[in-house]
This record gives structure tokens, C-alpha cells and sequence, in this order.
């Protein structure tokens, strides 16, 4: 047991972090920033106004221009708030993604932005609204710069790799002071002491607040100076500065020499990227505890630990993998990294209860990947499915097992795998490759049973992907010839995508659905669809049962307000990040009303895309689907 001491108070992570707004002016920027320049006013502007803070509206008279003059704003437009490492055509927003919002709303947003979120595509879309460059919204110069805070968010919700782009963006050879506390924060967040510390030591604004005197304490453990850590400990103290007690304690056994012991569960423990740090440089053992307390975007860089025990580094992954700080790729390395043979692993399978489940599933993983033969792969895959799927573990299976499913052809030879295939796409995202399964099934549907079925069953789920894209050109061919020839205007036919609405498909789906038991689901189905554009009728709704629902977690009404608000003006970046505060206040599982608003807010601003991956993964993970696998 480590003895903690009491007089140095717990909890929190740090007062400051000391971000500051000095606008750099780039000389030489980025890729994301080649086609960047500076906007050229041919209008006169009226004077910015905004609320000060005791309620009184303030006037921004910086350079405003003279009645009739052209301003060239030029070099000062490529302000580091506009750097960015996503462009239009690499999935950014666009680089007029802040048209018509405010700065000050903007900084408000960023700085309380939710680093947890129970979709996939929610923590998607943050890293893109995060990394897209982009004109920054204009508004009262103040202390609070956009960059610094968009960095460590990138951090917090695991995406340190990309916090560390987005901040050599700004500069490549050096960290400014301003940017060094979220660059040290992302370093330390990915694992990488050697670069957080020497950012910290690089340092010029002095090392007066909290999160620096620990991230010194971390680069002392690092460096063999263990000893030197209570000085900084003390001052923390007389400071009465809250850090988290697994941090204190570890620290001051080290500082005295002796061993680190946490084998007991802590209950008070708030571990942060610092308590992370310091671990991986004391080299000490990390229990399982430990990776329950951690934030999910610490996930990631745990994974990297060498010190972890390979069994709970599944554990790990797995979690990583279900919160979307990992892909199906990253856990599949790390099955890579387990030393079993063909014999234990056959075994295993054969007697299941003789190994935990978080090994079964990664057994189930390798079988599948150590068969060449597309025949073999595709029966090993089979069983992957259908034994993950009793212990529930399908989704961790689809998505790791994703990218050997590419490697096995769609045809027809294999139509008896096409339903859950097209279901284990889905459930991994590759859309694309969901619906060729898909179209498989189609086609045997009349002469094969399993097929009918599974063809009904996926076709909620599909046709939520399968829409025709936003913006795409009407079917007008000839138009122009028939309505010359009758006389008569025809009206162009509206683009049909790859799954077309239709009622009876949605009908016999909602049938299977309700003989399931799936009331609640299907309801959340149909209002998804009518969500995403579909003409969901009242008969529909009528072969929904009211079931009582459950209880449910729901964001603020400011927040759905100001959705709305946001969505109806057409404010597209500051649409998404009331949409991903909705979805962060929701809890494990977002009630039906709070994705459909986020839905047709997000529509509202053409991230149809972003609406529709939301709308897949609730249904999938809600368990409105189950195919059959044969």
C-alpha cells in the first residue's frame, strides 16, 4: 500500500493552463493553408459590437475602414486561428465553415466542448471540426485564442497525433509559449514524455502554475531524479492546489525510494494525462483499476504501455476500440502481439470457458486472418461472427474482422455469408462495401430463404445509407425534347441512390422488427428516417406498440436552443458543436428526440454525411438489426 498524504488536497487537474491569442503571421504555411489569402472587403462594415461582461454592448473600432475604401487585409488574415490540417477535399468543413458566427460564441463553445461522446461518428466529427482550416469567425479581439484550445481538445478526446499536426502547423522548428501547455498536454497524452518534457523545458513563460509544476515532477521521474519531485509536490501543497491523489502518492514514493504499489483500487482517483505520464516513467505496473478510472482518450497511449499486462492490454483495446479512440487495424496489432500457437488457440476455441473473452475474441480474430484461401477465410469468418455474437462481442469481431472480409469476393458462391457480411460492414463503417453485400442478397432473395429474410432485416439500416447524396443532379435527360414535342413542362425526376424509399420494404422491416421484441428500437428507427428526410406516415407509426420508455439523460434546453438557432442560419461549424455538446450531455445511450434534432440540425447545414453515420450506428448499436448468419 502507498500512504498518501493528506494535507495535499485531490481531484481536479490544473487551474491554468495559460492559452494566450498572439496571432502569428505565416510566412510560409502549411498545406491547409496553400490556397488560403487574405479576404478583400469591397463594402464598408459596421462596427462589431458584442456583450461585455456586465451586459453593455462594446464596439470593436479596430481598422475599420473609411465609408467607400477597399480594405486588403492581406498577411494578417492568415492568423494561426485559421491553420488547419483538413482541407475541403480531405474531409474538412470548409473553409467558410464559420460564416455568420461570432468569435465570442465560438470561444465559448470550444472552451467547454465535451471530450466524451457515446457514437463514433460524434468523436468523428470533432476532429473535424477541430482539424479543418479555416476564415476564423471575426468578433472582439481578447485573450482567448481558438488554436490553443482546439489543440487540447484534439488531446482530450485522444486524438494527440493530430493535436501535435495541428500545432506544427503553426511552427514546425519551435513551440511557441502559447501553444506549449496543449502541445506538453497532447505529448504526454500519446505517451511521448521525451517530447513533452521538451517542450516544458523549452518553456519561456515560467513554471508558476500547477500543470506545469507537475509535468516537471514527470520529467524529473523520467530523467532518475526522482528525488527532486517533492520540492515540486510542496508547492503544490502551499499553493493548495487539488491534483489527483494517485499522482501524490506515486510521486512521493518515488521521491523517497521506495516502490510503487497499486495494486489497490483507489475510488478517489481522477487520473489525467499527467498521472498517466508519471506511471509510464516510473515504469510501475498498471492495474486494471487504473485503465477503468483513465479517460477514454488515454486509451490509446495505454495501449503503447510497455508495462501492461498483455491480457488487460486486450482489455484495453477493446474498450478503445468500443469508445472510438481506435480502430479495428490498431486491435488488431495488438492480437498480432500475442504469443500463441495453433494448438493453444484450437484448443481454446474447443473449450471456451478455459480462456476469458476478451482472448476468445482475439483467438477468433487470428484463425480467421491465418486462413489464405478465400473459401477457408470465409468459414473462419463465419464462426468469428456467430460465437462473438453469443457472448456478445459481434461489433468488436466486425470491426477488427472488417478488413479480412475485403478479401473475400462478392459472389454468388457466397450468398449464404451476404447478410451478415453486409452487417459486419455496417457495423464497421465501410459503407461502400456494405452495400455490394447488400446487393448480393438482393439478388438471391427469391430463391433463397435466408436471403428473403435477411434482405428485410437490413433494410432500415441501408436504406439510411443508401440515400441519394445531397446536391446531386436531377434526372433531366430529354426533358427538354418531351416538353417541346407535347407542350407540356415535365418535371425533372429527383436522383434515386443506391436504396430507394420504399414503403413496402419499410413495412415488411418493421413486421420483423415488432415480432422480435424490438418495439422500443423500431420506434427509434422510424423516427431516425423520418429524421433523415423519409416520409414516415401514420399507419407506419400505428404498427409501432407504445412501449413505456425507459429513462433517459438529456441535454440542456440552451443547447437544443441554440442547435436550432445555429442550424436555422445556416452557422455550419458552430451547428456541429452544439450538435456534439447535445450528444456529449446524452449519456451511454442518446434518447430517440435528441439524435432526430441533432440529425435535422446537421441536415440543415449540408453534413448530411455526418447525420447519416450517426443515425447507422444508433440503430446498430441499439440492436434494431440481427442477421442471421445462415
Amino acid at each position: 500500500m502507498i500512504a498518501s498524504r493528506a494535507d495535499i488536497p485531490v481531484t481536479g487537474k490544473y487551474s491554468k493552463v495559460g492559452l494566450s491569442t498572439a496571432l502569428v503571421v505565416m510566412l510560409a504555411a502549411g498545406p491547409a493553408l496553400a490556397q488560403q489569402g487574405g479576404p478583400i472587403r469591397l463594402a464598408p462594415l459596421a462596427p462589431a459590437t458584442e456583450r461585455s461582461a456586465d451586459g453593455t454592448r462594446t464596439t470593436d473600432n479596430t481598422a475599420q475602414p473609411q465609408p467607400g475604401a477597399v480594405v486588403v487585409e492581406g498577411l494578417e488574415a492568415l492568423a494561426e486561428d485559421a491553420l488547419g490540417t483538413l482541407g475541403d477535399d480531405s474531409g474538412g468543413l470548409g473553409q467558410a465553415m464559420w460564416s455568420g458566427s461570432r468569435r465570442v460564441d465560438v470561444i465559448r463553445l470550444l472552451e467547454g466542448l465535451p471530450t466524451s461522446y457515446p457514437l463514433v461518428a460524434a468523436r468523428e466529427l470533432a476532429q473535424r471540426v477541430l482539424l479543418t482550416a479555416a476564415s476564423p469567425p471575426p468578433g472582439l479581439r481578447s485573450d482567448d485564442g481558438m488554436l490553443a484550445l482546439r489543440i487540447a481538445k484534439l488531446a482530450a478526446i485522444g486524438a494527440a497525433d493530430s493535436a501535435i499536426q495541428l500545432g506544427q502547423a503553426a511552427n514546425a522548428r519551435a513551440v511557441p509559449d502559447h501553444l506549449a501547455a496543449p502541445m506538453t498536454q497532447a505529448a504526454f497524452g500519446k505517451g511521448d514524455i521525451n517530447t513533452a518534457c521538451r517542450i516544458a523545458r523549452g518553456y519561456g513563460g515560467g513554471y508558476a502554475e500547477a500543470f506545469w509544476q507537475q509535468a516537471l515532477i514527470v520529467c524529473q521521474v523520467a530523467d532518475g531524479k526522482a528525488d527532486q519531485a517533492e520540492l515540486g509536490l510542496d508547492l503544490l501543497r502551499e499553493q493548495g492546489v487539488r491534483v489527483d491523489p494517485v499522482f501524490v502518492d506515486v510521486a512521493l514514493t518515488l521521491a523517497d525510494g521506495g516502490v510503487v504499489d497499486l495494486a489497490a483500487p483507489r475510488e478517489d482517483a481522477a487520473p489525467d494525462e499527467l498521472t498517466m505520464a508519471l506511471l509510464l516513467a516510473a515504469k510501475t505496473d498498471i492495474p486494471a483499476w487504473f485503465v477503468d478510472a483513465v479517460p477514454a482518450g488515454l486509451l490509446g497511449a495505454l495501449l503503447e504501455a510497455p508495462q501492461l499486462d498483455p491480457d488487460l492490454r486486450l482489455i484495453t483495446a477493446h474498450k478503445a476500440l468500443r469508445l472510438g479512440v481506435v480502430d479495428g487495424s490498431a486491435v488488431a496489432a495488438v492480437y498480432g502481439t500475442l504469443e500463441v500457437s495453433e494448438d493453444a488457440m484450437a484448443a481454446a476455441l474447443s473449450a471456451p470457458d478455459t480462456v476469458d473473452d476478451d482472448r476468445f475474441l482475439a483467438y477468433l480474430y487470428l484463425t480467421a486472418a491465418r486462413q489464405e484461401l478465400a473459401t477457408a477465410r470465409s468459414e473462419a469468418l463465419w464462426e468469428a461472427w456467430a460465437r462473438s455474437r453469443e457472448i456478445g462481442g459481434f461489433d468488436i469481431v466486425a470491426q477488427t474482422t472488417a478488413a479480412l472480409l475485403d478479401t473475400v469476393p462478392v459472389s454468388p458462391d457466397l450468398g449464404w455469408l451476404a447478410g451478415v457480411a453486409a452487417e459486419v460492414s455496417l457495423v464497421a463503417g465501410h459503407d461502400a462495401r456494405a452495400l455490394e453485400w447488400y446487393r448480393l442478397v438482393l439478388r438471391q432473395a427469391s430463391i433463397m430463404t435466408d436471403s428473403a429474410r435477411a434482405a428485410a432485416v437490413l433494410w432500415a439500416p441501408m436504406r439510411v445509407i443508401g440515400r441519394a447524396k445531397p446536391g446531386a443532379f436531377a434526372l433531366t435527360a430529354g426533358t427538354g425534347v418531351t416538353a417541346a414535342v407535347t407542350g407540356r413542362p415535365v418535371t425533372p425526376v429527383s436522383p434515386r441512390g443506391p436504396v430507394p424509399w420504399n414503403a413496402a420494404r419499410f413495412e415488411r422491416w418493421i413486421d420483423l422488427a415488432t415480432a422480435n421484441g424490438i418495439e422500443t428500437n423500431a420506434g427509434l428507427v422510424l423516427y431516425l428516417i423520418g429524421a433523415l428526410g423519409d416520409p414516415v406516415d401514420d399507419a407506419q407509426w400505428r404498427m409501432v406498440p407504445m412501449a413505456a420508455a425507459g429513462p433517459a439523460v438529456m441535454p440542456s434546453a440552451s443547447v437544443l436552443a441554440g442547435m436550432a438557432r445555429a442550424a436555422e442560419a445556416g452557422r455550419k461549424a458552430e451547428t456541429a458543436l452544439y450538435a456534439l455538446y447535445a450528444l456529449g450531455q446524452s449519456g451511454e445511450s442518446p434518447h430517440a428526440s435528441v439524435l432526430g434534432d441533432v440529425a435535422r440540425a446537421l441536415i440543415k447545414v449540408r453534413l448530411n454525411d455526418v447525420a447519416q453515420a450517426l443515425a447507422r450506428e444508433s440503430i446498430l448499436r441499439n440492436g434494431a438489426i440481427i442477421v442471421d448468419a445462415r
